[in-house]
């Protein structure tokens, strides 16, 4: 295969030309000016092209050539004199170019490579660092400062070609429980950067920080990594330096988020190599919510500092933290039974549950706990922590000022709740929810006044979902305000229909309710597609729509009375009753709740039949008709009319059904034998 000539000579062989082609026809002075032409070409050419020696010797060699035998043809003397001379002065010139070339480029780069050094050194300066790494690009030790081999305790020579992992990690104990080495072996894999990275040393009874950034050549091409590290073994808990600011929480002073984690990882280490237990507590604040929105935030922030003091007075070992807002943890180090724990969480949250007194305010609150204990619970900090988690969420639902320990079933009842939250989210764009209506009948007659719209899903692989299980998961996933806005004009488009003149019931959640004017807005719009007349609407309310006592609540129900909609009090007595609460919703019907109809039956004066005769007096006083939910039976059908309940609700008189059998059921009771069933008015 023949072998491509540079550029260089071809060209060089151009200029030879001239002289065979005009050389002989041109006059004197013309042959000498050529002549010294080609020779000031190849002197320039000596210094131009010396950075490719090759090169500058083919071209410099084809122009000479030609400049000599120009110059034979005027004398043929002078050549062999100055041949050897102009020769060696040329080669002398190129390659003395080419050793100076190449000794500043070697400068240069080695300048470059010192100067990158210096920016990595400037750069991660706030760390404090003390030592100094190189990595090759298969990730093995290149070169590394005294110090980081006196910390790992060999000599620096020993560890050069070493992976940087048997390094960090010999026994591979650290990764199963550091995120921080697990993000450190990350960047390694995908080539990112990494500052400050907090991994635990020598079994736990070291931290350090290391940082470092990936090299590149021209060609994108990884040529290694280069990073700086220091031991911040005793400055991560106790200092005035940037490393214990970034562990501390400035207003408590308890350790934060980061170190919490680090703290955990230390322990779950220590019980792996044998050294101790591990459990950690959840710790959350009830009601403090409260306090802030009433008494402001300085207030709250002074209750924060106290709790604080609390839990450190409390807890028995150092290791207390704020992960943020009103939410506490404790990583509990030792040998400790379960026994020992529950003694602990209850004795703080006794502590926690005691008055406070900021400033001149005396306040109550309380907390909820969730343990976790490591291993059975989780072996690495992210598990630990969610089971924890977890453990609190489940406290929290069997009633505040309590705690739990995690428990199986309760990740597998979290992981039913994304499966379900997962199944809702497809059923929502898939069409699979509908509304089912139940009647509401005039007491003596039976006449149906209202159909309540109730909320159905009915999934193709699981079937018909119990509302009261997947209508919590929709308002806390936040979409309670598009499925309530779909409720709302659908009701309304097929009450539209509905020739017996009904009116149509719809439930608001006070998630809808806080929404302000959208609510106002919703309604108008959806009577507006709909034609459905405004005073054929009811919209029912819970009173915890009263809890916050915000002005925005008020004027909502304000205007949503004011375009002539009627407004219901769903299951009065069983949340916050109140006697404002009435005045200030200005209701037109109070739904009795279903517990005190099925109870008031029961032989003998019972509390929750003197309940709904108080209710029934209460509605009668202020002109407000009244809803008896849960009828199922004859007995409690009649002891309503006796007592002068105007609206009856339940199984008795209908199930919710589809629209198209709604309409044709009139109300009649379908099991009440004729001789029991209540006289018509």
């Amino acid at each position: 295969m023949p072998v491509a000539r540079p550029p260089s000579c071809r060209a060089g062989r151009l200029w030879v030309l001239p002289v065979y082609l005009w050389f002989d026809e041109a006059p004197p002075a013309d042959r000498m000016l050529m002549i010294v032409v080609l020779f000031g070409m190849a002197s320039g050419a000596s210094v131009s092209l010396s950075t490719v020696p090759p090169a500058a010797f083919l071209y410099v060699g084809a122009i000479t050539f030609a400049a000599l035998v120009s110059l034979a043809q005027l004398d043929p003397v002078i050549v062999p004199l100055l041949l050897p001379l102009f020769g060696g002065v040329l080669t002398y010139t190129v390659l003395w170019n080419a050793r100076q070339f190449t000794g500043h480029l070697a400068a240069s780069l080695e300048l470059e490579e010192k100067a990158e050094l210096i920016n990595l050194l400037r750069e991660f300066d706030a760390s404090g660092s003390e030592w100094l790494w190189e990595l090759a690009p298969d990730l093995t030790v290149r070169h590394l400062s005294t110090g980081l081999a006196d910390a790992l305790g060999k000599p620096a020579r020993a560890l050069i070609g070493m992976p940087a992992a048997d390094l960090l990690d010999p026994h591979r104990e650290v990764s199963s429980v550091s995120v921080g080495m697990q993000s450190i072996l990350e960047a390694f894999r995908t080539g990112r950067p990494f500052r400050d990275v907090a991994i635990p040393a020598k079994g736990g009874r070291a931290w350090w920080s290391l940082s470092g950034k990936p090299m590149f050549d021209q060609g994108g091409r990884l040529m290694g990594w280069r990073g700086v590290g220091s031991d911040i073994t005793a400055s991560r808990l106790t200092g005035d330096d940037s490393v214990t600011a970034a562990r501390h929480d400035p207003m408590t002073g308890l350790a934060n988020r980061l170190l919490i984690r680090e703290l955990l990882e230390e322990a779950l280490l220590r019980r792996r190599l044998g050294r101790g237990g591990c459990a950690l507590m959840l710790v959350d604040l009830d009601r403090f919510k409260l306090v802030n929105d009433t008494l402001g935030h300085s207030v709250g922030d002074e209750l924060l500092c106290e709790v604080a003091r609390r839990l450190q007075a409390t807890a028995p070992s150092p290791r207390v933290g704020r992960l943020g807002g009103d939410e506490f943890a404790l990583v509990l180090t030792g040998d400790h039974d379960r026994g020992e724990l529950a003694r602990l969480a209850e004795e703080i949250v006794a502590a926690l549950s005691a008055p406070y007194r900021i400033g001149s305010a005396e306040l109550n609150i309380g907390a909820t706990i969730g343990v976790s204990v490591a291993p059975c619970d989780g072996a690495s900090q992210e598990e630990l922590i969610r089971s924890a988690d977890l453990a609190l969420y489940s406290a929290k639902k069997e009633g505040r000022g309590s705690f739990n320990f995690f428990a199986p079933w309760m990740a597998e009842q979290a992981a039913a709740n994304r499966a379900l939250e997962s199944d809702l989210r497809s059923a929502l764009k898939g069409g699979e929810l509908s509304l089912a209506y139940q009647p509401i009948v005039h007491a003596r007659n039976h006449k149906v006044i209202v159909r309540e719209a109730l909320l159905r899903w009915t999934h193709p692989v699981r079937g018909e979902v119990p509302p009261d299980l997947f209508v919590p998961v929709i308002e806390d996933i936040g979409l309670i305000g598009q499925v309530g806005n779909w409720v709302l004009r659908e009701a309304c488009r097929e009450a539209a229909r509905w020739s017996d003149g009904a009116r149509i019931a719809v439930n608001v959640s006070s998630a809808q309710l806080a929404s302000g004017l959208g609510l106002v807005d919703h309604v108008t719009e959806a009577l507006a597609a709909s034609g459905l007349a405004a005073e054929r609407l009811e919209l029912e309310f819970t009173e915890s729509i009263f809890l916050a006592g915000d002005s925005t609540t008020r004027a909502t129900l304000d205007q949503l009375r004011a375009l002539g909609v009627r407004l219901v009090l769903d299951d009065f007595g069983m949340g916050y009753s109140s006697y404002n609460c009435l005045v200030n919703g200005a209701f037109s019907k109070i739904k009795i709740d279903r517990g005190f109809t099925a109870a008031a039956v029961r032989p003998g004066p019972t509390p929750e039949l003197a309940i709904v005769k108080s209710i029934l007096t209460l509605a009668r006083g202020l002109g407000i008709e009244v809803t008896a939910e849960g009828i199922e039976t004859a007995e409690q059908a009649a002891l309503m009319v006796a007592l002068g309940c105007g609206q009856l609700q339940g199984f008795l008189f209908g199930r919710p059904m589809a629209p198209a059998s709604a309409t044709s059921n009139q109300g009649e009771p379908a099991s009440l034998p004729a001789h029991r069933r209540p006289k018509a008015a």
